[in-house]
């Protein structure tokens, strides 16, 4: 893995799925009563730390936050489920637990003076590569648990399954089993070579960002949609620019809720641009020297911004950069 790819957050999974064996209601309650459990607490998307270390659930705290009232009523079978099995750890089981309805005051009951919700994303710089694939992987499925509690096709209570990996409609005339979906998103670095003169890539400023923050074009892929075809759709759409050769680079899921980012590069031969006024702000075309000059995102200056150094977009733009 080079140091780029290495740099990609919730790209290094570790655990073992154990995708045949969470199908056992009786496995699943064997594993909760593992000594060496860990269970992940997650309280409204963000992680509980304590003095920057994130907290772990195993032995008698374990039992605690089970046996609390905010968690007395959890049951593998009951369709109000707010414990998921995410796999195991070199044999350890490892769970995440909603504890959402706990009141913000009350999580020093559970874990101290001195614990912290701190959203995922802030949490980035507290914890490893695989640290942030499992949080990303438990914040992914408790979100498409809570989201899916009655049935799309008629409407009734869903039953949690498969260790929180899939619901059954409890319409027993129904019947429908659903799974776990992800968004894909295509995110791309186009290129503009000028007949004279270095190479350039086109960045722009989004509305949902800060000021002066720059980073790579993206967009969710349409239904009966390939790829490339969403590729060339996203970019004609957003900076009104043709562009062709595209190149898959790479993939980043990314659990803010559900999205799979499907990294690509492409070409442009003419690099006027017209914007979409409803979600670019502004977009330039930049050489790499140019680019080069940027500082990171985070940093208090006016200087533009590239984006945080575990995304995707940030990978594609340093691979540019690499190669010019």
């Amino acid at each position: 893995m080079n140091k780029l790819t290495s740099r990609c957050s919730f790209t290094q999974m570790t655990l073992d799925r154990a995708s045949n064996k969470r199908k056992s209601d009786e496995w699943i309650s064997a594993q909760l009563a593992q000594e060496n459990c860990q269970i992940i607490p997650v309280w409204n998307t963000s992680f509980i730390f304590v003095e920057s270390h994130l907290v772990l659930l195993q032995g008698e705290a374990k039992l605690k936050v089970l046996s609390s009232d905010v968690t007395s009523k959890i049951n593998i079978q009951e369709k109000e489920q707010h414990l998921i099995f995410l796999g195991l750890n070199d044999a350890v089981p490892i769970f995440a637990i909603d504890i959402s309805s706990v009141e913000e005051g009350d999580l020093a009951n559970l874990f101290g003076d001195s614990a912290e919700p701190i959203h995922l994303r802030a949490a980035l710089g507290l914890i490893n590569h695989e640290q942030a694939s499992i949080l990303g992987f438990a914040n992914n499925l408790l979100y498409w648990n809570k989201s899916n509690r009655f049935c799309g096709v008629c409407g009734t209570a869903t039953q949690t399954n498969n260790g929180g990996h899939s619901i059954v409609c409890t319409n027993k005339e129904c019947n429908k089993e659903i799974f776990p979906r992800t968004d894909p998103v295509v995110i791309m670095l186009i290129e503009y070579k000028p007949e004279s003169g270095p190479a350039q890539c086109l960045l722009a400023e989004h509305y949902r960002s800060a000021d002066k923050c720059v980073s790579t074009l993206a967009g969710f892929i349409d239904p009966a949609e390939t790829l490339e075809q969403a590729v060339i759709r996203e970019v004609k759409e957003e900076v009104g620019v043709n562009v062709f050769d595209v190149e898959y680079a790479k993939s980043q899921p990314w659990p803010f809720p559900s999205s799979l980012m499907l990294g690509f590069y492409a070409k442009a031969n003419d690099p006027a641009i017209q914007l979409d006024d409803d979600e670019i702000r502004d977009a330039q075309w930049f050489t790499a020297d140019e680019v080069r000059s940027f500082s990171n995102w985070g940093d208090e200056d006016e200087n533009y911004k590239l984006p945080r150094k575990e995304s995707i977009a940030r990978y594609l733009i340093d691979n540019w950069l690499e190669a010019n």
